[in-house]
Formats: structure tokens, C-alpha cells, sequence
């Protein structure tokens, strides 16, 4: 018996809903058995990808022997992670480094090596040379982190402005010189601990945005309140 057009599309569903139940079990449970990240995970957006790598590192010296890592790609960071208890049916994994997105730079290939890429930071001499375990997870991976970066540079045009520092006094760098200014269109009260609060004729500086609707502002020092960085609805700043 022939399957009708809408019982195959319903089967799909049904088949690829099956499948990425499973996959998000296993990236909780994962992200459950991460240590040391002081962070928030729930701040950095949605989880894309992760995936064990052979990762060399190069702080402005000579490339470090590969060891193994964990990856984990949010929205957001980049998470390098030690595996521990190799082998074992419950893994943990040990947090080592980090790379915000809003800093990313990415070197799609290298020459003679299918299966590797580079990541790095634009505020750090440190780079990391990603081997993937087959030449189809690094396409995969650059293809994701690419879309990601080409996200980032579409919206952060606009006015030019200079460098500057966070209310943490973190040297934002070159991610901050391609910033755009931008007028606060209506009031926006924080909630969450990574939200902040802006208001209606403020001016603001976007660093960045996530899939949530959501934009990374830096507000400067006024006579009211100090400098603060941190997330607000994108439809307070008029931008969609």
C-alpha cells in the first residue's frame, strides 16, 4: 500500500523528532558532567554542536602537542574541555579554555590537512588547531561556525566606534571597534543575572545577538548609573 504525501511527511517527522530526542539527552547529560566552567551555561545560547578533537595550542610560540578535548559550540562561547575517566560509560570532562563568539576568528583549513581547522581570539595571541575525527565532522563544524560568523559581521554593521572597556575592565578589542550604536527605543527591565536594564533615548553599543531574540549591549557610565554590559530584548532597540 502507498503511503499518501502527508502520512510520509508526518512519518518524517516523526523519524527525525525520534532522533533529536536522544541527541539533546545526550548533550544535557554532557554539559551536566562539565567542571570548573565558573560561567553560566544557560547564558550562552543554544548548544550547536560538540565533538572530542585532537586540539594543539600556539600561545605565540611553537604549536603544543595535540591532546585530546572536548568541544562544545554554543551560540555564544566555545568550550575546551579535558576528557576524564576515558573509557568509562559516565565521562567527565574538566573545563581548560574558552572562546567567546563575539571574539572568534576562525581559519577554515589547513593546507595538506582535511580534517583540521583553526579557532583564536581576536584579544589573544593564543590559537587552537582543531583535528577533526573524519573530514565530514570538520566541514560540518566550519560550515556551523561560519554561519555563526557571518551572523555576527551582518549584524554588528554600522557606526564605527572606538575600543573600549567593560564595566569589568576587559579590553573588548577589535569586536568592539565594528560595534553599532543605537538608539533605545522603549523601556527594558532586566529579570535574569545576565540581563541588564536600558531605557527609552539611552544610547548603547550591540556586541551581539543570539536565535532568542535577544542582543549583548554595552551601556556607557552616565550621571544615573555606572557602565554595564549585558542582554536585552532586541525589539526594546528596534532591531529584529
Amino acid at each position: 500500500m502507498q503511503l499518501s504525501k502527508i502520512e510520509c511527511q508526518s512519518k518524517g517527522c516523526s523519524v527525525k523528532l525520534m532522533s533529536l530526542v536522544p541527541k539533546r539527552c545526550n548533550d544535557m547529560m554532557n554539559l551536566g558532567r562539565l567542571q570548573d566552567y565558573e560561567g553560566k551555561l544557560t547564558s550562552q545560547g543554544k548548544l550547536l554542536q560538540q565533538e572530542t578533537f585532537c586540539v594543539g595550542e600556539q600561545d605565540g610560540g611553537v604549536l603544543s602537542r595535540s591532546k585530546e578535548r572536548r568541544v562544545f559550540l554554543f551560540e555564544q562561547i566555545v568550550i575546551f574541555s579535558e576528557l576524564l575517566r576515558k573509557g568509562s560509560n559516565n565521562p567527565g570532562y574538566q573545563f581548560k579554555n574558552s572562546i567567546k563568539v563575539s571574539y572568534l576568528a576562525m581559519q577554515d583549513g589547513v593546507d595538506g590537512e582535511p580534517c583540521k581547522f583553526v579557532l583564536w581570539s581576536r584579544d589573544s595571541a593564543e590559537r587552537f588547531t582543531l583535528q577533526a575525527p573524519s573530514a565530514g565532522v570538520k566541514e560540518t563544524w566550519v560550515e556551523t561556525i561560519g554561519t555563526l560568523l557571518d551572523a555576527q559581521n551582518n549584524f554588528l554593521s554600522g557606526e564605527v566606534l572606538q575600543p573600549r572597556k567593560s564595566s569589568s575592565g576587559r579590553d573588548l578589542g577589535d569586536a568592539a571597534s565594528v560595534s553599532r550604536l543605537v538608539l533605545v527605543q522603549q523601556d527594558f527591565v532586566a529579570v535574569r543575572e545576565d540581563e541588564i536594564s536600558v531605557f527609552c533615548g539611552e544610547k548603547v553599543q550591540i556586541l551581539a545577538s543570539n536565535q532568542q531574540g535577544q542582543s549583548l549591549v554595552y551601556r556607557p557610565a552616565n550621571s544615573d548609573s555606572p557602565a554595564a554590559e549585558g542582554w536585552v530584548a532586541r525589539g526594546a532597540l528596534g532591531t529584529h
